[in-house]
């Protein structure tokens, strides 16, 4: 079984690498209000690192900001199949759906600090928010039409 330490640091590779990712979306995106949705997003994930980063330091611990392995795949995947707006939300649909797994995972672990749940909760709440948004942006084709509110 994972440590809390060790899921937290897991999860700032996550967040990372999701940084990443939308970066490779916004580039492809070519409509701008999915673009700039995809932006609050990626803004989302980097308080995430900041958060969590903070997290580890108040637990005595040192945190590593910096992207997986795993995370060149899930970036590179995101640039090959990232080619106009529908694509770029298709491949963050996949991204998205990987990091609400996983922080769901995270929540799930029995030695997690109180501190520690709370942020992880806040950050799952994210998660679940940028698929939904995704998944109806997806449903309703906003590409297709002017506007795609949050």
């Amino acid at each position: 079984m994972k440590s809390p330490i060790n899921a937290l640091q897991d999860l700032i590779h996550l967040d990372m690498d999701a940084i990443n990712a939308y970066q490779k979306a916004i580039d492809a995106c070519d409509h701008e209000p999915v673009a700039a949705q995809l932006r609050s997003f990626q803004g989302d994930h980097r308080r995430h690192v900041q958060d969590l980063t903070a997290e580890l330091t108040r637990l005595g611990e040192k945190a590593d900001v910096r992207p997986d392995v795993k995370g060149f795949f899930i970036e590179g995947f995101t640039a090959l199949t990232s080619v106009g707006t529908r694509s770029a939300l298709m491949s963050m649909k996949g991204n998205e759906h990987l990091t609400t797994s996983k922080y769901k995972a995270a929540l799930e672990l029995q030695d997690l600090p109180e501190s520690a749940k709370i942020l992880l909760r806040k950050n799952y709440d994210d998660e679940v928010r940028h698929l939904r948004w995704i998944e109806d942006a997806l449903q309703r084709k906003v590409w297709e039409g002017t506007a795609a509110s949050p």
